[in-house]
C-alpha cells in the first residue's frame, strides 16, 4: 500500500532496489528512521517496530494505529483554505488531545510545501502552504491504515534507544536524513534530527547490530564521510536514483545512493 504521508528523503523509488536486497528469512521489523514508512507499508512484514526522533509524526501513527474515527471526527471538519492552514500551524499542540493533535499533523502534512517538514528553533513548525498538495485521507483511508499498523510496536527517539528491541534474525533497515559537513541546520525533520556528526554513532550501531546476529540494510547518500566510516567486509552497492524532492522540478537530478549490508544476497 502507498504510504500516507508525504516525506522529504522518502526511498518509495528506491524500493524494488531495497527489497531485492532482504535476506531469504528474518523476524521482526525495524525501522528507526521511519518517516513515511514507505517500505513498511509496502511489504507489510508481520512484525515490526517502527520508530523515529519526531514525535508529531509518531504521535500520528499511534493515535492512527489507536483510534481512527477520532483522528478522522477532527480531520474531517478542517476546511481547505490557506487561512485554516495557518491557524492549525500556529496553534499550541499541547493544547491539543491526542486526536487533534494527530489530525493536525495530517493535514498540514498533506498541504505544506513540498511535504517538507522543517521547525524553527523553537521547534515549532513553519513550513508554509504548498500550491501542488496531497489529498486529505478519508475515513476508509484511515482505517486501512490503522489495520496495516496493528500489533506495531511505534516508539519515539533517537536511532540507538531501540537496540533493546533487536533480536538475533531480525532485519532492522536504517535510512537517516542526508547530512553532510558543509550544509546549514534548517530544521529539516524536526528538532535533534539526524547530522553528519552522528554518522559515526551510527556505524556503532550497524556494528552492534551485526554483532547480536541480526541484519542490516542501510541506504545513504553516496558521499565520503559515509564511505571512509564503512567496514570492508560489509557489501556496499551504488544505485542511481532521481530525487523527486527540490524546490523546483527543473533541479531535481540523478544521484548515487548507497546501500549497504551485513550479509549476502
Amino acid at each position: 500500500m502507498e504510504p500516507l504521508f508525504r516525506w522529504a528523503g522518502s526511498k518509495k523509488k528506491l524500493l524494488p532496489s531495497i527489497k531485492s536486497r532482504f535476506p531469504s528469512a528474518y523476524g521482526t521489523y525495524h525501522e528507526p528512521f521511519c518517516g513515511s514508512a514507505c517500505l513498511f507499508f509496502d511489504v507489510l512484514p508481520r512484525s515490526a517496530v517502527l520508530s523515529d526522533r519526531n514525535e508529531e509524526l509518531m504521535m500520528a501513527y499511534r493515535e492512527i494505529q489507536k483510534s481512527p474515527e477520532d483522528v478522522y471526527g477532527f480531520l474531517g471538519s478542517y476546511e481547505i483554505s490557506k487561512d485554516k492552514y495557518y491557524e492549525l500551524r500556529a496553534l499550541d499542540v499541547s493544547t491539543l488531545s491526542s486526536p487533534a493533535r494527530a489530525a493536525r499533523f495530517i493535514y498540514l502534512n498533506k498541504l505544506c510545501f513540498n511535504g517538507v517538514y522543517r521547525t524553527n528553533k523553537l521547534g515549532l513548525f513553519n513550513v508554509p502552504m504548498g500550491t501542488k498538495t496531497g489529498k486529505m485521507p478519508t475515513l476508509d483511508v484511515l482505517a486501512r491504515f490503522s489495520d496495516a499498523l496493528q500489533g506495531v510496536k511505534l516508539v519515539g527517539g533517537d536511532f540507538s534507544e531501540i537496540s533493546e528491541n533487536i533480536k538475533s534474525g531480525d532485519l532492522v533497515y536504517l535510512d537517516p536524513p542526508y547530512s553532510k559537513p558543509e550544509s546549514r541546520e534548517r530544521g529539516e525533520y524536526g528538532p535533534g534530527s539526524f547530522h553528519f556528526s552522528d554518522i559515526e554513532r551510527l556505524v556503532s550501531f550497524l556494528d552492534y547490530i551485526n554483532s547480536i546476529g541480526a541484519f542490516f540494510i542501510f541506504s545513504y547518500s553516496d558521499c565520503e564521510i559515509i564511505r571512509k566510516n564503512l567496514r570492508e567486509e560489509w557489501n556496499t552497492d551504488v544505485v542511481s536514483v532521481r530525487r523527486h524532492v527540490a524546490g523546483f522540478s527543473a533541479h531535481r537530478k540523478v544521484v548515487d545512493e548507497l546501500i549497504v549490508s551485513n550479509f549476502s544476497i
